[in-house]
């Protein structure tokens, strides 16, 4: 129990595979707890029962931690400490596998508690997918300068998914949404590309920077999803400059399963209706919610 609790806190709800009230240690204590006296009634267990438990968890523990060294002997080229090692963590391997099978009652409730987690896990990662999960935004000096010279008027942003970053590209994209949504000639807009890094990453610090391509002002972001990247940097502009931003976006074509799929898997889908869905639980208030426009 005291390696969940230091473990799980720290882990788990980083990556969306846990509550947030998981971080509280109290909560984890008394979810642990239960789950310790189910595992005992379940497996009718006394102290000869748990001493098999009990040993194949510590051999287990000790044959990944001989592994690990090991493994790092031979990545800094030390020869004979990596051999030593090695015949190790072979030694715990052969030893723990030995007391797997002659006390499988260790296998048995170590499969009951990965399978809890593994469930738990993707439970709670499918339940969090609409949170804002960015634990803060970061403009450059260049992207902080777009924002003040766009921010004359009404603050306009077009959501871009970029191919070949030319200016021929940009142009297209800003007359295709000026004629789809009447925007106004002399108002100025702001291109938002957000690509996908690490998706395991839930909630990252979201680093924007500014580069302007053949005049094209664009605003270049990565996180582990786009919708909630582009919710959080929409907030954020509206905290920031007082006014209420409005985004564009295209249709994405294909089945709309196949594309909530992908935003659960890759952090990326359907983004219109993904992202209004972010602000929508962010913020309440339909009158300071960022505006999404879809063409």
């Amino acid at each position: 129990m005291a390696g969940l609790l230091n473990i799980v806190p720290r882990y788990l709800p980083r990556y969306g595979m846990a509550p947030e009230w998981a971080r509280a240690a109290r909560p984890l204590v008394l979810v642990f707890g239960v789950i310790a006296f189910a595992v005992t009634l379940v497996f009718r267990a006394d102290v000869d029962a748990q001493a098999g438990a009990y040993a194949t968890g510590v051999l287990v523990l000790m044959s990944s931690a001989a592994m690990a060294v090991a493994l790092a002997a031979w990545r800094a080229r030390t020869q004979p400490a990596a051999l030593a090692f090695s015949a190790i963590a072979l030694v715990f391997a052969y030893t723990t596998v030995v007391n797997v099978i002659e006390r499988p009652d260790g296998v048995k409730i170590a499969a009951l508690f990965i399978a809890a987690i593994i469930v738990t896990s993707l439970v709670s990662r499918v339940w969090r997918q609409t949170e804002l999960r960015v634990t803060g935004v970061e403009l450059d000096a260049n992207a902080r300068r777009f924002v003040a010279a766009a921010n004359l008027g009404d603050l306009r942003l077009i959501a871009h998914d970029p191919e070949a970053r030319d200016a021929a590209e940009y142009a297209a994209k800003e007359r295709k949404q000026r004629d789809r949504n009447r925007i106004p000639s002399t108002d100025q807009v702001l291109f938002l590309e957000v690509t996908v890094g690490d998706p395991s990453d839930f909630a990252p610090l979201l680093a924007v920077r500014g580069q302007e391509v053949g005049g094209h002002r664009v605003l270049r972001a990565q996180s582990a999803t786009v919708p909630n990247a582009i919710a959080a940097l929409l907030l954020y502009l509206r905290d920031r400059t007082g006014k209420v931003p409005h985004a564009y976006f295209s249709w994405t074509e294909g089945n709309p399963m196949r594309q909530l799929l992908r935003y659960m898997l890759f952090g990326h889908g359907d983004i219109a209706p993904l992202t209004h869905e972010v602000l929508r639980e962010a913020e309440p208030n339909s009158d300071l919610r960022p505006v999404i426009h879809v063409a």
